[in-house]
């Protein structure tokens, strides 16, 4: 009871940014006593601090509390397809710092190693330690966040992998982990969305559901397999078995190759990252064969979209991933394909937009698991 109470009195500080001790008692039911004696630990923990006086209601100013954004940091990692990405946050949600590396093999050892030097750089950045409440990572795949395990990851080959066990053996720290796509989701949720699916995409295309201000994960981790909707009958054979799946016809991998079908077929991540460039590149220039290309992801990604439309009637699709680049080229003809193809009540005042986070939106996503954990009471703990 008294964790819970800790987490109500510090998620009203964070969604008011400073509110006094009178406040929190009104907005959240509890008594003043017991506010006012969570709130004197809260400081003696170093989580909040007094900051100004506030109006007075016909008696003294109340001081005011807000986050003490030194008080608490929160390390996030994206074990994403060629790329690691990490983040370092203070309690303010603000990034500190950011690291990025190539992966160049797929070996779940390799993960760990730079997971470690990233990490561990952090920790010896000019922040104290002591005060890094755990580490968050989104995984490519198929993730049971409960056990902490990579369940399936097709683009690594990997299986039933106890990530969490692994890195918290190596980093002595917490560390909390989910799928790559729904840490993205979760990025954006902490901005006040509320009814909204989050499209990754890039060499594997994937979505996260977030209704009712809840991420929905399905009865196994699996829910938001976008990707592997089928949109053409016979299509090409996609990594899953099936054929005609999204991810076969639209992955970028996929598009650059069939850009540009002379290339090797054992290009490195970088290689195939600056050809989609290209292609972006030729299509604004006004190449047809590009534009061609283009148009034909807006109308299958389109297609998806609005199935997703009708299905789940969201308030807005937010892409991430490598298709950001293409925003100019693509959210036009996504709202056109989108408004041809949806019903008209779903379809009406739907916004289409980019993440604001750019390549980071999966670290920060993963950063902010482990600040949820400090902010929202669980069952169970």
């Amino acid at each position: 009871m008294k964790k819970m109470n800790q987490q109500i009195i510090l998620k009203s500080i964070y969604d008011r940014k400073s509110i006094s001790r009178a406040e929190i008692a009104e907005i959240s039911g509890l008594s003043r006593a017991t506010v006012t004696n969570i709130t004197r630990e809260l400081l003696q923990m170093g989580l909040i601090r007094e900051s100004r006086e506030g109006k007075s209601r016909g008696g003294r100013k109340p001081v005011l509390l807000e986050l003490n954004p030194a008080g608490a940091y929160f390390i996030g990692l994206e074990w994403g397809i060629g790329k690691l990405r990490g983040v370092l946050m203070n309690l303010n949600r603000e990034v500190i710092s950011c690291e990025e590396v190539d992966v160049e093999s797929n070996d779940f050892n390799s993960f760990l190693q730079l997971s470690t030097e990233i990490v561990n750089g952090f920790l010896s950045d000019s922040i104290d330690s002591s005060r890094v409440y755990g580490l968050g990572v989104g995984v490519h795949g198929m993730v049971d966040p409960v056990r902490g395990y990579s369940l399936y990851a097709p683009h690594f080959k990997w299986r039933n992998i106890p990530v969490k066990k692994e890195l918290e053996e190596r980093l002595e720290i917490p560390v909390l982990i989910d799928n790559d796509v729904r840490v993205m989701a979760l990025a954006e949720k902490w901005n006040g969305r509320n009814d909204f699916i989050l499209i990754n995409t890039g060499p594997g295309i994937g979505a996260a559901i977030v209704l009712d201000g809840e991420l929905h994960y399905g009865r196994n981790y699996s829910a938001g397999e976008f990707g592997h909707m089928t949109v053409i009958k016979d299509g090409p054979l996609c990594s899953c078995g099936n054929t005609g799946c999204l991810e076969a016809l639209i992955s970028t991998d996929k598009l650059v190759y069939h850009y540009n079908p002379g290339l090797k077929q054992q290009n490195s991540r970088p290689e195939l990252e600056g050809e989609w460039l290209k292609l972006l590149a030729d299509a604004r220039k006004g190449e047809e064969r590009a534009r061609q290309i283009i148009g034909e992801v807006g109308e299958y990604l389109g297609m998806g979209l609005s199935n997703l439309v009708n299905l789940l009637n969201p308030d807005e699709i937010i892409l991430a991933g490598d298709f950001t680049a293409a925003a100019d080229l693509l959210l036009p003809l996504l709202r056109e394909e989108v408004d041809r193809r949806a019903l008209r009540i779903p379809g009406r005042e739907l916004v289409i937009s980019m993440t604001e986070y750019g390549d980071q939106v999966g670290a920060v996503g993963a950063a902010t698991l482990v600040l949820q954990d400090l902010f929202y009471f669980q069952e169970g703990e």
